[in-house]
């Protein structure tokens, strides 16, 4: 009997799950980090490179050791290369997301919703203290970052006039701002400045 049939079929085969867990990590982690689609789910689930980074990494190396154990150290070099690799990655990842890990942190808050839950408006707040308004275009998974309104300063309260107009109240004023009818996209949004109403979204903030 080889060195390799003796490797138990149970535990080769959890780790190549893992193997193949880390795979699909890898491309849901880049997708999220580059989203072209401006998914929410996959921005908030999936776009931090460090966490990407510690989990692929951790995953491969823990799969490796389980599927392709060293048998034979003479013969196993680049196994136990590919383990210190991955093992040094996964120290690297938790390093850096101790860095610049809460960068990507988000808290998410949904301040308004139209009835047939289409249209949404989130207060997504991050770990430098920035609260942004964001606007979603769509439900569930095909919920899509479609705008920015501005800061939200102080208590704000939202409510959808209409699907297509917001209304605002905030301590600074009330403001209505209205949306695009086919994208979702904002037409005005707030000002640099709490007590600056809105202004048009093509201009320079």
């Amino acid at each position: 009997m080889t060195d390799e049939a003796r490797i138990a079929p149970t535990r080769r085969l959890l780790g190549l799950v893992l193997c193949g867990l880390a795979g699909v990590a890898l491309v849901l982690f880049v997708l999220g980090s580059w989203n072209p689609w401006r998914l929410v789910w996959l921005s908030h689930y999936f776009g931090s490179p460090p966490v990407g980074l510690t989990v692929v990494m951790g995953l491969l190396c823990v799969g490796s050791w389980l599927a392709f154990p060293v048998l034979n150290e003479a013969t196993g070099n680049a196994r136990i290369m590919f383990r210190i690799v991955t093992a040094l990655g996964t120290v690297f990842g938790v390093a850096l997301w101790g860095v610049i890990g809460p960068i990507f942190t988000t808290k998410i808050e949904i301040m308004a919703q139209t009835p047939d839950g289409e249209r949404t408006v989130a207060l997504v707040e991050r770990s430098d203290r920035s609260r942004l308004l964001h606007v979603w275009q769509g439900a569930g998974l095909l919920a899509r970052d479609v705008g920015i309104l501005g800061q939200a300063c102080g208590e704000v309260t939202i409510t959808f006039v209409s699907r297509d107009q917001i209304h605002l109240t905030t301590s600074y004023g009330d403001w209505s701002i209205d949306l695009d009818p086919v994208t979702g996209a904002p037409r005005q949004v707030l000002g640099p400045r709490c007590a600056d109403g809105p202004q048009p979204a093509t201009l320079e903030r």
